[in-house]
């Protein structure tokens, strides 16, 4: 409809009226986030390549094959908190989720496996176990030497991964695609025929024929509209597979499926891993004492009010955080008009809400880079934890390589690095760098601690 808002208008509109209403409870500290804009600054370079997808160390048979364990991994990247404790994570081999996650669909690859709309159709309780290491019972002694199943505490987030499967598999089948990285694909030539190319069209289509990807609850009587993983989704096909020539690309030689112009509009990713990381950096104040002090003991939090604005407040603090740096005079794009997304959307009323930040369990962080050469992933080992990275693509499809030959090279080298120091730093590209600096071994290992919250298919 002519004049109304998109949905990546409405993710930064809602979260910062969340934000602007729950500002008692929880609230930005500006100074704090002033600090934390200077610190982007000087790691601009870093910050601009955190959204890297995902680090595959191996070579796909078809661009339709490697975006299918891409979007299969974002479709089932939630239930984090279910696998939070050590000894839940007994069951996944002492993975995190996404890393048991990775590893499950690289096996599933690895196998031979066709991830098809019939293999997700069919997807079994018994696959959970055997793919991701996951059991929805336990093994309960009745009497000595018998033991009975009963629902384990996994059960609900197996049953919400086996329900995201088998009713994408549906959807796919009834849409006529023989699988998702079909569907991306029919899906972005659908949008570039059409002359809608962009990162907003693009979720909100994957929202509206993919149910799995939705992402929206109410808080007062009002919709809060986050789609964390399918903005995500889109800041991978962007940064990591936009830039690629040939496959990327229209037939015809159109502009790519996947080149989003508007990359600046995706917000951080709102998930427990950002919200962590701006409180450990002093820039989410949670103000309300019990709510501080079930996040920092481990205790779970209910979904409800609390958790949703602190998820608003998340996204409005990266917003902000994005247009704080790119107004920096020691950001090569200060004053070039390029606040992205923190400008177009949180910044305005988010800035005036005091309201919160962006969400940040970005891609970036646990993640590993995507690859740069047609069909062909070529990261380097697949990683220590997790692959929730999305952001960066670093150079994404560049000339990769060194010092190649001669003075000949040297302008075009030169005019890249240029280009790539006077972009500006966006909201995702904050919310992957805050998770890069949870990894093991970076500034806020141990001091980061992301919240517990069960039940949700968000995060």
């Amino acid at each position: 409809m002519p004049g109304a808002p998109s949905v990546l208008e409405d993710v930064h509109r809602s979260c910062a009226e969340v934000a602007a209403l729950h500002r008692e409870h929880v609230s930005i500290d500006d100074a704090a986030l002033e600090a934390l804009a200077d610190e982007l600054v000087a790691a601009a370079e870093d910050v601009r390549c955190a959204v890297r997808g995902l680090p595959l160390p191996i070579r796909f048979s078809s661009l339709e094959q490697e975006l299918t364990l891409l979007a299969l991994f974002h479709l089932l990247d939630f239930g984090s908190g279910y696998l939070a404790a050590p000894e839940a994570r007994r069951q996944s081999g002492g993975r995190q989720w996404r890393e048991a996650l990775l590893y499950g669909l690289l096996g599933l690859h690895l196998g031979g496996t066709r991830l098809d709309s019939h293999k997700l159709k069919s997807f079994s309780m018994y696959d959970l176990t055997q793919v991701f290491g996951l059991d929805a019972t336990v093994e309960v002694p009745v009497m000595p030497g018998v033991t009975m199943s009963k629902p384990g505490p996994l059960q609900p987030l197996c049953k919400s991964l086996l329900a995201a499967l088998n009713d994408t598999g549906a959807q796919l089948a009834e849409g006529g695609h023989k699988s998702l990285g079909g569907q991306l694909m029919a899906m972005g030539e659908e949008l570039r025929k059409a002359g809608r190319t962009s990162a907003s069209a693009f979720v909100e289509e994957l929202v509206d024929t993919l149910p799995a990807f939705r992402d929206s609850v109410l808080y007062d009587g009002r919709t809060l509209t986050l789609a964390r993983r399918a903005q995500n989704l889109a800041a991978d096909l962007a940064i990591v597979y936009g830039s690629r020539t040939g496959e990327g690309q229209g037939e015809g030689g159109g502009g790519g499926r996947f080149a989003f112009p508007d990359v600046d509009q995706l917000a951080a990713d709102s998930g427990p891993t950002t919200i962590a990381a701006l409180r450990a950096k002093g820039v989410l104040k949670v103000v309300d004492p019990d709510l501080a002090a079930t996040l920092d003991s481990g205790a779970e939090l209910p979904a409800g009010p609390h958790e949703r604005a602190l998820r608003a407040a998340a996204v409005v603090a990266c917003d902000r955080l994005a247009a704080a740096a790119n107004a920096k005079p020691g950001n090569g794009s200060s004053g070039s008009g390029g606040a992205g997304a923190a400008g177009a959307a949180g910044a305005g009323p988010g800035a005036a809400a005091e309201a919160g930040a962006g969400g940040g369990e970005s891609k970036a962080a646990e993640s590993g880079a995507g690859g740069t050469e047609p069909a062909t992933t070529t990261a380097a080992p697949a990683p220590e934890a997790s692959a929730s990275g999305s952001a960066a693509g670093g150079g994404g499809g560049g000339d990769g390589g060194g010092d190649g030959g001669g003075s000949s090279k040297e302008p075009a080298v030169t005019a890249a690095a240029t280009a790539a120091a006077a972009a500006p730093i966006r909201p995702v590209d904050v919310g992957a760098y805050l998770a890069y600096l949870c990894e093991p071994g970076r500034e806020l290992e141990g001091r980061a601690r992301p919240h517990v919250t069960l039940g949700v298919t968000a995060y």
